[in-house]
């Protein structure tokens, strides 16, 4: 009888912020579909001796110096490594434990190496994983970093990206100040170290609101545009400022921005979701639609009516410049400029005239002395 083979998945992780270890994660019988995983607290060398000691094993730690890391090698059970990982009927058991499955399939192909999904980042590139992730960049200016980095998270989870490359996934989403502490933080840091000195670095940097921003936020009213747009944005302020800010503080600071045209027609009973008075906001839009209508109406026939009567007069400047009764507009009259010019220069020639005419006065009063 040929003794069995099981496929063992090894990662390269950090025990502290400068030491990089090698782990065992999960194993998997030959021609067997699912994958049985250590429990945490049994995935180190100390607990698997016999294993590390193997050449096989040796090699694979040799070449996982760089943290993410992963190897899937192929090691057959015999004598005490079968003892170890099968119990006497050929179960997968560890010191006495049966252990959980991590995935079950049907793999076509069983002497291809495992590469867990939470691996399949390394094969995408960044351009890639960045269209994939739903959030929005970070500046500094205006946003909560705790927010901020629980959803950066959330996103990297979601794809099934490891921390080892949380660092430099987040460098995609920063920008402006974040970006220059991204960089600060990398020259002296190096991205080998571990995401939680990252993460508490990020925190202890932009985690503190100042009151300008809170002050932005709660201040923040509607100008002009639609008032859609306006209500989404107040809150996003609102949850930045206060992230325990509760949801019918919210409505309220929401509809005091608005327009009291808009107020007046939005019942406070109502309102018992941001749901509904986002479409209560939307349904109002017509108001300030037909109000920008209207006013914009009134204008031009304000200025159609000054028009009007500036034609039925006649044109002041071609009256200074000897052609009366010609009537249109001052505005558009081609002889404007020209009248001006003109006066300019009569006042230069009486000047002129006045000084020439006292220095005669002069010169003939020294002649007849």
């Amino acid at each position: 009888m040929t003794a069995p083979r099981a496929r063992f998945h090894f990662i390269s992780d950090c025990l502290d912020a400068k030491t990089t270890i090698v782990k065992v994660l999960t194993v998997q019988l030959e021609k067997e579909d699912t994958i049985f995983q250590f429990p945490t607290e049994y995935q180190l060398k100390e607990h698997h001796r016999k294993l590390f000691d193997t050449s096989v094993v040796r090699n694979v730690t040799k070449s996982m110096k760089t943290r993410g890391n992963f190897r899937n090698v192929w090691i057959t059970l015999i004598n005490e490594l079968k003892d170890n990982y099968l119990d006497e009927e050929g179960n997968v058991c560890f010191k006495g434990l049966y252990l959980d499955g991590a995935q079950a399939c049907v793999d076509p192909n069983p002497t291809a190496p495992y590469i867990p999904k939470s691996e399949t980042f390394e094969n995408k590139s960044l351009h890639s994983m960045v269209k994939d992730m739903i959030l929005d960049k970070f500046s500094g200016k205006n946003q909560n970093a705790k927010i901020f980095l629980e959803l950066f998270v959330q996103e990297c989870n979601r794809l099934r990206i490891g921390n080892p490359h949380f660092p430099q996934v987040l460098k995609v989403f920063l920008e402006g100040p974040a970006l220059d502490w991204f960089l600060a933080f990398l020259k002296t840091h190096t991205l080998s170290y571990p995401w939680e000195f990252w993460q508490n670095s990020f925190l202890d940097t932009f985690s503190e609101i100042g009151w300008d921003e809170i002050n932005y936020a709660y201040t923040f009213r509607y100008i002009s545009g639609p008032m859609l747009d306006y209500a989404l944005k107040k809150r996003n302020l609102l949850i930045d400022a206060d992230p325990e800010l509760t949801l019918n503080s919210q409505i309220n600071f929401i509809v005091l921005g608005l327009p009291a045209q808009i107020r007046s027609r939005l019942s406070k009973r109502d309102l018992n979701s941001i749901d509904i008075l986002m479409s209560h906001v939307r349904q109002l839009e017509g108001l300030i639609n037909n109000k920008n209508k209207n006013t914009s109406a009134i204008e031009h026939k304000r200025q159609l009516q000054f028009s009007n009567r500036s034609v039925s007069e006649p044109c002041p400047f071609c009256e200074e410049i000897g052609f009366p009764n010609r009537f249109h507009s001052g505005n558009l009259c081609r002889n404007r400029t020209n009248s001006k010019q003109t006066f300019k220069n009569d006042k230069i020639k009486m000047v002129n005239n006045l000084e020439v005419q006292d220095s005669i006065s002069s010169s003939d009063e020294s002649k007849n002395e």
